[in-house]
């Protein structure tokens, strides 16, 4: 089909493409639709009022998008990804993750969303027996009967926050509204690169 042939349908336009073509299109107007969708999801996060230390640069960006390579969808999500190799090699911690103040690379966002169990961190007091005390003083520490005991130490949990869920609903009514046409724009311009249409 050529300019001349066309006539305005676009189901007829989308006939005339490739497979290849068509995810292409599909690709391009998911990214348009990530991009408005995790701005969204930012705004619920701000709103919890959530603060951290360290390097606020990676903050916000652990909500991310993921386009699927095959053109089937999107999702936008919190959860960390581990870096390639390659990435790794070059010290990158991956995605989703904040750099606190220690230095530490963390999932602070996948955390925050759903909330953590209470935490018990666990060490070891060494000390002697009784019947060990009662023996000479000139007795060897390491011929003394020793006893570990182990002691819990609580380290607090993480509340949940939820933003994530809450931004649902608007995500959801931005894609139903805005997706066709998107999707219409982007057939448009692989449609214009392949000269079927001016």
């Amino acid at each position: 089909m050529n300019t001349a042939q066309y006539t305005g349908d676009w189901t007829q336009l989308v006939r005339e493409l490739s497979p290849k073509q068509m995810r292409n299109a599909l690709k391009r107007s998911y990214r348009s639709e990530t991009k408005t969708v995790v701005g969204i999801a930012q705004r619920y996060l701000r709103q919890t009022g959530m603060t951290v230390r360290g390097d606020r640069s990676d903050w916000e960006k652990g909500i991310r998008g993921h386009i699927y390579s095959r053109g089937g969808g999107f999702l936008v999500t919190v959860k960390a990804h581990r870096a390639s190799l390659k990435q790794m090699s070059q010290g990158h911690p991956g995605l989703s993750m904040h750099k606190n103040r220690r230095g530490w690379y963390k999932p602070v966002l996948m955390w925050a969303e759903d909330g953590t169990q209470p935490r018990t961190q666990r060490y070891k007091r060494k000390g002697y027996t009784p019947e060990a005390r009662k023996e000479k003083v000139g007795l060897k520490k390491s011929g003394a009967r020793h006893y570990v005991k182990t002691t819990g130490l609580s380290t607090g949990r993480l509340r949940r926050y939820g933003f994530l869920d809450k931004a649902t609903p608007e995500m959801y009514r931005v894609v139903e509204n805005d997706l066709a046409n998107d999707l219409n724009v982007a057939v448009e311009k692989v449609a214009k690169k392949c000269g079927f249409i001016n």
